[in-house]
């Protein structure tokens, strides 16, 4: 199998997982106000990248995972996917000293500061999605998001860097590690809070069993994510965070074997989920708690398959829909 003939769909079709395939009634508003966003506010792209995100519908994305939140509550969300897409795609070629400016900035907004006037949408959009969610949702969740949001860029973007520069994949054993955090997963898992009403509480959240959910969630979305965006990082040649790429390196593997082990890896840990969560229901009064947040989490994991099946030319072949950085 020849890079041109490899498709994703071959592998990850449309309605693979075991959840329902919906979407938020409000998509085409959301469409509406994330285009706006583009050409007000991320003037600091050129008007070849803002044509390019513009395509990409990343707000199809935010409908997908999320489909029962309210239009009011779909407004942070969608205005954090685009930051957060722009964020990582922005700093592909960053220096660790300004990843980790960027880093401790955004999360400093997130947690209370004020953008400077200087200071561009990355930045004042995330003081805008701090306070629209603290309209509707509670400090600590708030701080959780934060939270998050610091582990995912500290884990998740900087440790990337030395792999790039060396054009060499980690091993596999290192990449399951490194992976989980640099998909930068890990503030949308609790986007589901939203749409239930249900928080997990601390001691819940921190239990060994939901913390290993939460893990394979991230993880499976991060093989989901390498086997669509394939296509893509081979157009780059410099790409290595990818599961069949440092499959290929590692066992010296075709193409086409490398993609069916990585999908027999991202089988296994959606397995192991869905286990995990049958045998455990030793939750008590929070056990409701814990389903909720399985089921909005499998939704926005089918959501997030359809839109790259459906919805985007994000991930096309050359990369071609994808919104490089730029000098």
């Amino acid at each position: 199998m020849t890079a041109a003939e490899y498709n994703s769909r071959d592998y990850l079709p449309l309605n693979y997982y075991p959840w329902p395939n919906l979407v938020n009634p409000h998509i085409e508003q959301m469409g509406r106000d994330m285009d706006a966003w583009i050409d007000n506010d991320y003037t600091f792209l050129t008007e070849k990248q803002r044509i390019r995100y513009k395509k990409m519908r990343l707000h199809a994305c935010t409908a997908c995972m999320w489909p029962h939140l309210t239009y009011e509550q779909t407004i942070p969300c969608n205005r954090f996917m685009l930051q957060y897409v722009v964020l990582d795609d922005q700093v592909e070629d960053s220096s660790s000293e300004e990843i980790g400016h960027l880093r401790t900035r955004c999360t400093a907004i997130l947690r209370g500061d004020q953008p400077r006037p200087e200071e561009n949408a990355l930045y004042r959009h995330l003081a805008l999605i701090r306070d629209e969610f603290r309209a509707f949702m509670p400090e600590m969740w708030v701080q959780r998001f934060a939270n998050y949001f610091y582990i995912s860029t500290r884990y998740g973007i900087e440790p990337e860097r030395p792999y790039k520069v060396a054009n060499r994949p980690p091993s596999l054993m290192l990449y399951k590690v490194l992976r989980e955090y640099s998909v930068l997963m890990h503030p949308y898992m609790i986007f589901g809070d939203i749409e239930s009403g249900l928080i997990l509480p601390d001691h819940v959240i921190e239990h060994p069993v939901v913390q290993r959910m939460i893990t394979l969630f991230v993880r499976v979305v991060a093989w989901q994510n390498d086997i669509h965006s394939l296509p893509k990082e081979l157009a780059k040649g410099t790409e290595v965070f990818n599961l069949i790429l440092v499959l290929q390196q590692e066992y010296k593997l075709s193409l086409e074997d490398a993609s069916a082990e990585a999908l027999r890896i991202h089988n296994e840990d959606l397995a192991e989920l869905l286990a995990l969560h049958k045998e455990y229901r030793e939750f008590g009064e929070y056990q409701e708690h814990v389903d909720q947040f399985l089921y909005y989490s499998g939704i926005g994991l089918q959501g997030v398959n359809t839109f790259y099946l459906q919805e985007t030319e994000r991930y096309r072949h050359g990369g071609v829909g994808f919104a490089w950085p730029e000098i």
